[in-house]
C-alpha cells in the first residue's frame, strides 16, 4: 500500500475528497429520521395536551386541578419509562441482528405505537401507545447515533452524528407549528384538533422503517465476523476504490482494533466488567454525567411545557403562548443546522459544552430573576411588561445557547469515546441515563411550577453553572480523533490540554511500534489484510 496519512489534528494531510461524498449524507439522514421521531415529540405532546378538543375528549375539565397536573405528568412521563427500558434492552438485540435491522424494526413498532395514540378508545390505550413509541425512541436514541459514527470518516463525523440532532430539533419545531395551525384551523370540538398531531408520527416512523431497507450496515459490525464484506462497505461509503490506500490503512486499523478485542475474555458478564472497569470507568462517568447536564439544563422542561412556562412568563391565551412556543422552536431549528452542519467540526466537542453550557446558565439565572421580581400575570387582564419581552428574548437566547452545546453534541460524543466491543452496552447506559432524568424532570415540572415559579429557572441554572467546571476538568477534546485512537486520548490525565496527534497505526503495510498488539498478533492482522 502507498502511504497514505488520515488526519487526526490541524497540519495532518486531509482525507481524500471522495470521502464526503451523497451515499454517506443520505445514511446519516436517513438514520436522522430516528431522530425525527424523539425531536416531534417533544413538540407537539405538550402543546396536544393543552389544545380544547383533547381536554373535551378525555373529559379533563370533569376533574380536579391535582388530578389534571397528575394526568398530564403520565401522559409525558409514560414515553421516559418506555425510553429508558428501551435503551437497554435493545443492546443485546443490536450486538446480534446488526444496528441497520434494528433500527428498521424499531420504525415498525413506532409506528404501531403512534396508531394506538391516534385512535384511542380509553386513557389506558393512549398510556401503552405512548409507552411503546418511548421503548423505540430510547433504542433509536443510542442506536442512531452509533450507526453514525460507525460508518462516518473521522473528519465529518461531528457533523454527520449531529444530523441526529438536527432531525430532532427538526421533529420539535414541527410538532411546535402542527398544535399551532391545527388550534387555529380545527374548532374545540372537533377531535382532529389533537388526533392530527397524533398521527403525523407515523410519517418519521414510516420514513425510517423504509430506508433503513436500503442502507448498508456499519463496516466495523460486519468486520466481526467477514473482512471482505467490510471492505466492499467501506469503500462503497468512502466513494473510493477498494485498493485504496485510505480505505486499506482504515480497514486496518478496524481489524487491528477487533484483533486486539478478540485476545480479552468474550461472554456478557465480560462486557460488563469491562465496561465498569478501570480502563473504562472514566469515558462511563464522563459520559453518564453529561447526560445529566444534558437534561438539567431545563431544555425538556421547555419542550414539554413550553405553553405553561410561557404562560409564566406573561402570555395568557392558549394561541398566545403556541405560537411564542413555535418561535422557540423555529429558534432552535436555525440555531442546529449551524451548530451541527458547521460549528461541531470546527469549534469541537469541548469548547461548545464550555461556552453553550456559560450561555445557557446565564439566561436561566436571568429568566428566574425576572420572573421572581415581576411575578407575571396569567389573567390576562395586564399588558405584558418590558420584563417579560425580556424574559421571553432570554429564553430565545437559551435555545441558541443549547443547540451550540448540549443538543446534539452529547450524541456525538458518547456514540464516539468507548472501544467497539463495549460500545453497546456503554452508550445504551449513557443513553437510559438520558431518558432517567428526562423522565424525572417531565415529571417535576408541572409540580415545580405550581409551587415555586422562578425556582425551576434557578434549579436549571445552577445545574449549568456546575457544568462548566465539569467540562473543563473531565472532558477531552474528541474532535478528528479516530474511533480507533480513543483508547490513547483517555489515557491522558490532563484533559483540558489538547493531545497531539499520533500516526495511524499501520503504514505501507506495516504495523507502527504504537500498536497495541506484538509479535503473533500483528501478523494476523497483516495476514487478514493481505487475504482481503
Amino acid at each position: 500500500m502507498g502511504k497514505f496519512r488520515i488526519k487526526l489534528a490541524e497540519g495532518e494531510e486531509r482525507p481524500p475528497k471522495e470521502t464526503q461524498n451523497l451515499r454517506i449524507y443520505v445514511l446519516a439522514i436517513v438514520a436522522g429520521c430516528a431522530g425525527l421521531c424523539f425531536g416531534y415529540d417533544l413538540g407537539f405532546i405538550g402543546s396536544t395536551l393543552a389544545q380544547p378538543a383533547f381536554k373535551a375528549f378525555f373529559h379533563t375539565k370533569s376533574h380536579s386541578a391535582s388530578w389534571n397536573t397528575n394526568f398530564s405528568a403520565n401522559v409525558v412521563s409514560v414515553h421516559q419509562i418506555g425510553a429508558t427500558a428501551g435503551a437497554l434492552l435493545s443492546v443485546p438485540i443490536a450486538d446480534r441482528l446488526g444496528r441497520r435491522l434494528t433500527l428498521l424494526l424499531a420504525g415498525i413498532v413506532f409506528i404501531i405505537g403512534s396508531a394506538l395514540q391516534t385512535w384511542p378508545n380509553s386513557v389506558a390505550m393512549l398510556l401503552a401507545g405512548r409507552t411503546i413509541n418511548g421503548l423505540t425512541v430510547g433504542s433509536t436514541s443510542f442506536l442512531a447515533p452509533i450507526y453514525i459514527a460507525e460508518c462516518a470518516p473521522p473528519h465529518i463525523r461531528g457533523r454527520l452524528v449531529g444530523m441526529y440532532e438536527v432531525f430532532v430539533q427538526t421533529g420539535t419545531c414541527i410538532g411546535f407549528w402542527v398544535n399551532y395551525g391545527t388550534n387555529s384551523h380545527f374548532s374545540a370540538h372537533d377531535s382532529a384538533q389533537w388526533r392530527v398531531p397524533m398521527a403525523i408520527q407515523l410519517i418519521p416512523g414510516g420514513l425510517l422503517a423504509i430506508g433503513m431497507v436500503f442502507m448498508r450496515e456499519t463496516p466495523r459490525f460486519v468486520a466481526k465476523t467477514s473482512p471482505e464484506k467490510a471492505l466492499r462497505i467501506l469503500a462503497y461509503l468512502r466513494g473510493l476504490p477498494e485498493d485504496h490506500p485510505y480505505v486499506q490503512t482504515e480497514l486496518a486499523q478496524i481489524l487491528e482494533q477487533l484483533e486486539h478485542e478478540r485476545h480479552l475474555a468474550s461472554g456478557r458478564f465480560a462486557i460488563i466488567k469491562e465496561s465498569f472497569g478501570r480502563s473504562n470507568i472514566r469515558r462511563l462517568l464522563t459520559g453518564v454525567g453529561i447526560m445529566i447536564f444534558f437534561q438539567m439544563s431545563g431544555t425538556n422542561s421547555l419542550n414539554y411545557y413550553s405553553p405553561r412556562i410561557m404562560t409564566s412568563l406573561g402570555l395568557s391565551s392558549t394561541e398566545a403562548s403556541l405560537f411564542a412556543t413555535g418561535v422557540y422552536g423555529l429558534v432552535r431549528w436555525v440555531a442546529i443546522l449551524v451548530a451541527m452542519l458547521w460549528a461541531s467540526d470546527k469549534l469541537g466537542r469541548r469548547t461548545m459544552f464550555l461556552f453553550g453550557g456559560a450561555g445557557m446558565g446565564a439566561m436561566m439565572w436571568i429568566v428566574g430573576g425576572i420572573v421572581q421580581a415581576t411575578n407575571p400575570t396569567t389573567t390576562g387582564s395586564v399588558p405584558l411588561t418590558a420584563s417579560a419581552y425580556v424574559a421571553i428574548v432570554c429564553v430565545y437566547l437559551y435555545a441558541v445557547c443549547f443547540c451550540f452545546s448540549f443538543a446534539g453534541v452529547p450524541w456525538t460524543y458518547c456514540s464516539e469515546i468507548f472501544p467497539l466491543r463495549i460500545r453497546g452496552l456503554c452508550v445504551a447506559i449513557t443513553t437510559a441515563t438520558h431518558w432517567i432524568f428526562n423522565f424525572a424532570i417531565a415529571r417535576a415540572t408541572p409540580y415545580i411550577l405550581d409551587a415555586t415559579g422562578a425556582g425551576i429557572f434557578f434549579l436549571f441554572g445552577a445545574c449549568l453553572t456546575l457544568s462548566v467546571p465539569f467540562t473543563y476538568f473531565l472532558v477531552p477534546e474528541t474532535r478528528n480523533v479516530k474511533l480507533e485512537d480513543m483508547d490513547e486520548l483517555w489515557s491522558r490525565k490532563a484533559y483540558h490540554r489538547r493531545p497531539a496527534a499520533r500516526p495511524p497505526s499501520l503504514e505501507d503495510g506495516q504495523m507502527t511500534p504504537e500498536s497495541p498488539m506484538e509479535g503473533p498478533d500483528k501478523k494476523e492482522v497483516i495476514q487478514q489484510i493481505e487475504r482481503v
